[in-house]
């Protein structure tokens, strides 16, 4: 059986997977509603309710006003949350209220276009087969006087950016539905309306945007049906999801932010991360220790390499410990996809003594090299390729008893 998906079933995949999957395939039903969305949705029926009056009458502000009111008196239920701890209900309910004055203020007489649909549903194929089936809920549809169409949007959050309103694919989908609406769709603009901002954004989508649009929803569906996983993927809208008691990323923070203090720091849970940074920050403070520890003993060290070189010493006697200083000598040679590393192979061979050094093991040419363990004459063809480095070295050891 073909699945018909919302541009929000969608939405919530690309959120986070799990949460698709609790919503859509457990079907789980979240117990909590996000202030945010129940204010979206008052705005959205008040709207609903002004538009369908049109073409009767143009209904007075405080109309709305007092519709809205009844609305969030009558939707309103102990489960809806308010997640911003900086923000009262009233301040929704205030901020529900400014925008629908802001709106009706811009747009009345609401004539400059005419208004043919209100929360429309539309239906499509996005394939000629009809395996890819969308369907969603179109919020305003006008015609202008010269033919061309409006697909309007109400937004009550925050402004966006112009780069995610013309790339944005939900109006472009019911773009794509509008053609089975009517005959005569050419010329379309997409408009969203931030109400909370007065702000309006219009953007248009060509006809090959529009099947890039398809072709991404297309893909997505694919990658949903095959999906076999729905891993959580975590971002600040984890703070607003209604699955958090039943997500692994999430479960233990929702548990606990509501518990009193005393609960709070008794649960194993609190007591193991609060014991774990109680010990990192330990660890924290002997690694800025060592390493101040560290850099006292590499001055130490130089410090005893210049005692030597003005004693003439190379070891220096210490407290039942003495102090060795060495120099080393290294060679290195060329890396392996340097040119010079095939004129180095050349000599080898030419030489010999390739099997000493089979597939030219550096660390046994250098061993070799640096112990001259091969004629002088072809140690001498090496050494233009070779680079020499030469090390001062500190070491310690106990004292013998007789020194």
């Amino acid at each position: 059986m073909t699945t018909t998906y919302s541009y929000s079933r969608l939405g919530t995949y690309e959120t986070c997977p799990l949460q698709y999957k609790f919503a859509y395939i457990d079907r789980i039903k979240s117990d909590t509603e996000g202030i945010e969305a129940f204010m979206g949705s008052c705005f959205h029926k008040v709207m609903e309710h002004l538009y369908k009056e049109l073409p009767f009458k143009i209904l007075p502000l405080e109309d709305l006003l007092v519709s809205y009111d009844e609305l969030w008196e009558k939707g309103w239920h102990p489960d809806i949350v308010v997640i911003r701890k900086d923000r009262t209900t009233e301040d929704y309910r205030a901020c529900g209220r400014e925008s629908i004055e802001k709106y009706y203020r811009r747009y009345h007489p609401f004539n400059s276009s005419k208004t043919l649909f209100v929360e429309k549903e539309v239906k499509l194929s996005l394939d000629s087969e009809g395996k890819y089936l969308i369907k969603g809920y179109v919020d305003r549809i006008d015609e202008q006087a010269d033919g061309s169409y409006e697909i309007h949007d109400y937004k009550t959050g925050a402004l966006p950016d112009r780069k995610r309103i013309d790339g944005d694919k939900q109006l472009a989908i019911y773009q794509i539905g509008l053609s089975g609406l009517f005959d005569d769709v050419k010329d379309v603009k997409l408009i969203w309306h931030y109400v909370a901002y007065d702000k309006e954004f219009i953007s248009t989508r060509t006809l090959e945007q529009l099947e890039d649009v398809k072709a991404q929803t297309i893909a997505l569906i694919d990658e949903i049906e095959a999906q076999t996983e729905f891993l959580p993927s975590e971002s600040f809208l984890c703070e607003w999801c209604g699955y958090q008691e039943l997500c692994p990323r999430r479960k233990h923070l929702f548990k606990t932010e509501s518990l009193p203090v005393n609960e709070y720091l008794n649960d194993d849970g609190v007591k193991l991360v609060n014991r774990f940074m109680e010990l990192k920050g330990k660890v924290s403070e002997h690694k800025a220790e060592i390493g101040k520890l560290e850099e006292e003993l590499e001055k130490v060290k130089e410090a005893a390499v210049v005692f030597g070189k003005k004693e003439g010493a190379e070891t220096i006697a210490g407290s039942g410990f003495k102090l060795k200083i060495s120099k080393k000598t290294d060679v290195s040679f060329p890396e392996k996809k340097d040119p010079q590393r095939l004129e180095i192979e050349k000599i080898i061979r030419d030489s010999g003594k390739w099997n000493e050094v089979e597939g030219l093991d550096i660390p046994a040419l250098k061993k070799i090299y640096l112990e001259k363990k091969w004629d002088a004459s072809l140690i001498e063809k090496l050494t233009p390729f070779a680079e020499l480095k030469t090390t001062t070295q500190v070491t310690s050891s106990k004292l013998k008893e007789k020194e």
